[in-house]
């Protein structure tokens, strides 16, 4: 191959080479030119899912899940930023945690049991780097270096009976986490109702160079992808929204993303981990009104949240899906204790998790975090939950899925969270 140019390998292929709903469709690794379709319909419409939302830029907990009993220090650390103790949103089983009030739409969920908090979730020795920080996140491992996700690993060693994308990221780009053993384990969906025409190269069959070899996996990839994006067409068009709560298109970015998620489901796509983001959480400044800090970018933020969630999971019970589907909100890290002078905060480390869906014991898991009296700029919460904890919690009780595939999945051993 002449000097400058850049020898073509599978990875930079998937990653680079094709339009964004034709990278993302991938095949599982051992899954090329294997036939699927006699099988297609054997686990159709029956699985669990996962939807994860991902609050992108670093959620301030403290002003999310305010810890009551620790509020005359909160006041002290962070007086221009913290809710007025008046306007948060009160537990009905605990006089020591509240919510944002922006949040209040979910104390109904809180109260049926179909929301589960869980406090100070975070990962020893943090790193405040969006990039690096999300990273870990998405890959389940603290290493420096590791390329594939905890999902992409999930899906290897799990037994794919069918045509459809193992799992799904609404937006245009797949995160860290979908990575799997050489390849991506699902497909971006940036458009329901419109996908990329790929037309296949000429190369079917394998020759003995590295390049005809190279021609014949893109050609069998894109097959693979063809495949994909007829599934997702067919349950687009099979699918529909039941729920009026949804506001109108383009008005809540979440809300938008969960009602394509809800009718892939109701369409009978078999896929079981969704993925969807929430953009605008790095708060350096203006994260409240000046006036008012119960107002402000955060402060909608979390409307948006409240809202998209209150509609998604009235659209899952109209639609009976309701103990099929189980939705995550993390971030890739939490903000400091102290407020800065920005009427903001900065990155910090741990922060909650909420967990919605049925079947599960609700409430608060773990304690309020405890705020020092006097604190600097550099201070942060302790975590006291390892987010592979919830990972391994929701692979084990939600999916019931065998230790060996947990393990494969998660690399090492975190304590078990019973939360179902």
């Amino acid at each position: 191959m002449p000097d400058g140019i850049r020898r073509m390998n599978r990875r930079f292929f998937l990653s680079n080479a094709l339009p964004v709903s034709v990278v993302s469709s991938l095949m599982l690794s051992g899954m090329i030119g294997r036939s699927l379709h006699t099988r297609r319909q054997s686990a159709k419409g029956k699985q669990k899912v996962l939807v994860l939302i991902q609050l992108d830029g670093g959620n301030d907990g403290l002003n999310t899940v305010i810890p009551l009993d620790q509020y005359k220090n909160l006041l002290s650390a962070r007086k221009n930023i913290l809710i007025p103790e008046a306007k948060v949103a009160r537990l009905s089983d605990s006089a020591l945690t509240g919510l944002h009030p922006s949040l209040r739409p979910l104390t109904a969920l809180y109260d049926n049991k179909q929301m589960t908090i869980i406090q100070g979730v975070g990962y020893d020795r943090a790193d405040l780097s969006h990039f690096r920080s999300i990273d870990i996140w998405h890959s389940g491992s603290s290493a420096d270096t590791i390329p594939t996700g905890w999902v992409g690993r999930w899906v290897d060693k799990g037994e794919y009976v069918n045509d459809d994308p193992p799992a799904i990221q609404i937006g245009s780009s797949l995160p860290k986490m979908l990575q799997g053993a050489g390849m991506h384990a699902g497909m971006a969906l940036s458009d329901i109702d419109h996908f990329y025409d790929y037309v296949p190269g000429m190369y079917d069959a394998a020759g003995r160079s590295r390049q005809q070899r190279e021609l014949s996996f893109l050609h069998h990839t894109g097959r693979q992808s063809r495949r994909y994006i007829e599934s997702v067409k067919i349950a687009a068009r099979a699918g529909h929204n039941s729920s009026g709560l949804y506001p109108s298109q383009n008005e809540n970015p979440l809300a938008d993303q969960l009602k394509v998620v809800a009718r892939l489901i109701a369409g009978g796509l078999s896929t079981q981990v969704y993925s969807v983001r929430l953009k605008g959480f790095d708060t350096h400044s203006a994260q409240v009104d000046h006036s008012d800090p119960s107002r402000g970018i955060h402060a909608t933020l979390l409307s948006q949240l409240a809202v998209a969630i209150t509609a998604f999971q009235d659209d899952l019970a109209l639609l009976g899906l309701q103990d099929r589907v189980l939705t995550m909100t993390y971030s890739e890290f939490g903000r400091r204790i102290k407020s800065n002078i920005s009427f903001g905060s900065d990155h910090g480390t741990a922060a909650p998790v909420m967990i919605f869906g049925t079947g599960m014991k609700g409430g608060l898991v773990g304690h309020n975090p405890e705020i020092p009296s006097k604190v600097s700029a550099m201070d942060n919460l302790d975590f006291q939950i390892d987010f592979r904890s919830v990972y391994t919690s929701i692979l084990k009780d939600w999916f019931h899925t065998p230790q060996e595939r947990i393990s494969a999945a998660i690399p090492d051993t975190f304590p078990f969270l019973s939360l179902f």
